[in-house]
């Protein structure tokens, strides 16, 4: 791969995370933007999750509206009842439904190590699907600045850092937690973001795992 067409895919994979994330907070009037947006990056990096994506684009466009979007979310991911796919990586990592493991302490400490907190508004806890694709979406803008000023290593650390969390935490849970979502979920939005979500994280492990940054000029915009 030339070395902006590597520079164009981690900006498409910051994208990529950014708008995964998005799309499991509860729908909205920005759901569209983001899901068309998801599908523009996913063409650059991952193209069979790209076809997941315009899956959900075409659902939103055609017959599922947002009311029928938020039913099937709060069913499968906020409650008042038993959740039908809990987005949180402990339940998936230490079994027995379990929240705030050890695993959820162990995810809070990375964010840490990079100067983050979970906002104080957010009703979840840190190992809530959306935030540890936000912090994927960070390390991955953070390797981009890195490259843009010309620190190979620098953004090497950074790659380093997106392979850990990965192997150690979203790429280890996901897979069983799409598998709930698609049983459960009653529309093929949510059926095909879990599909779209499974298949992008698999894609992107093996990279993180067979390629390393180069160093290349420009500035990130992701």
């Amino acid at each position: 791969m030339q070395e902006n067409e590597t520079y164009f895919a981690e900006i498409a994979r910051a994208k990529t995370y950014k708008a995964l994330a998005e799309c499991y907070y509860p729908p909205g009037e920005s759901t569209l933007q983001q899901v068309m947006q998801l599908v523009e990056s996913l063409k650059a990096v991952c193209p069979s999750a790209a076809e997941a994506a315009d899956r959900m684009e075409a659902a939103l466009q055609t017959h599922e509206g947002f009311e029928e979007l938020a039913i099937d979310h709060a069913r499968l991911f906020v409650g008042p009842f038993a959740l039908l796919a809990p987005p949180y990586g402990s339940v998936y990592l230490e079994g027995e439904r379990r929240l705030m493991g050890d695993s959820t302490l162990a995810v809070g400490e990375c964010y840490r190590e990079d100067g983050l907190e979970v906002a104080a508004g957010f009703n979840g806890t840190p190992d809530h699907i959306a935030v540890e694709l936000e912090f994927m979406h960070f390390l991955v803008v953070k390797e981009l600045d890195a490259l843009a000023a010309g620190y190979l290593e620098r953004a090497q650390n950074f790659r380093q850092k997106q392979r850990a969390f990965l192997e150690r935490h979203l790429a280890a849970w996901v897979p069983d937690f799409s598998r709930s979502v698609e049983e459960q979920a009653q529309t093929q939005f949510y059926q095909e973001l879990a599909a779209t979500m499974r298949m992008f994280i698999e894609s992107d492990l093996d990279q993180c795992r067979g390629e390393k940054p180069v160093l290349i000029g420009g500035s990130a915009s992701a």
